[in-house]
């Protein structure tokens, strides 16, 4: 009884503090779950959750990032067209936005994806245009995997007891 009951225990300890890592990358496809970021961990982002789905048979990629706004759910799309895939990752890239075109890499070895936001070079009223919806520089985003431990931190629905603050004596 007591082996049943260590065995269990040790079951439910792993379960509790393994955390699955959303990244797959195999031959036919790629396939992951995060956020889009900026590499600079102090600014941050809303609370949002992208799927990235790749076929390599297809060569093209879909993202989909499910947010709120203004209190409802809202799900943008975008679809990337693969320009590389090896065994060491993929290049999909997507010129069809008006101000920017956009770059995605994946590493494999590090399990690494990035996301450039490239300026077009456009005429004065489609620049002027753009720097009022906020597209006025290049800028990169990367994705942390959900599972990971700065997806953990930033995802939290509660603080940490020592993040709350302190009730006035």
């Amino acid at each position: 009884m007591f082996k049943r009951f260590l065995a269990l225990s040790v079951l439910f300890t792993l379960g509790v503090f393994a955390q699955a890592i959303y990244f797959n990358y195999s031959k036919i496809g790629f396939f992951a779950t995060g956020s889009w970021e900026s590499p600079d961990p102090s600014i941050k982002t809303g609370m949002t959750e992208t799927q990235i789905d790749c076929l390599r048979e297809k060569k093209t990629c879909v993202m989909a990032t499910a947010d709120n706004l203004m209190g409802r759910p809202h799900v943008f799309t975008s679809y990337l067209d693969v320009i590389k895939w090896d065994d060491d990752g993929l290049i999909a890239t997507d010129s069809s936005p008006i101000c920017m075109t956009l770059t995605m890499q994946v590493s494999v070895a590090d399990k690494h994806v990035t996301l450039v936001h490239a300026l077009k070079r456009l005429d004065a009223d489609k620049a002027k245009a753009c720097t009022f919806f906020g597209a006025e520089k290049t800028t990169e985003d990367i994705f942390v995997l959900k599972g990971s431990p700065r997806w953990e931190k930033e995802h939290k629905w509660f603080p940490d007891k020592t993040d709350e603050p302190k009730q006035p004596k």
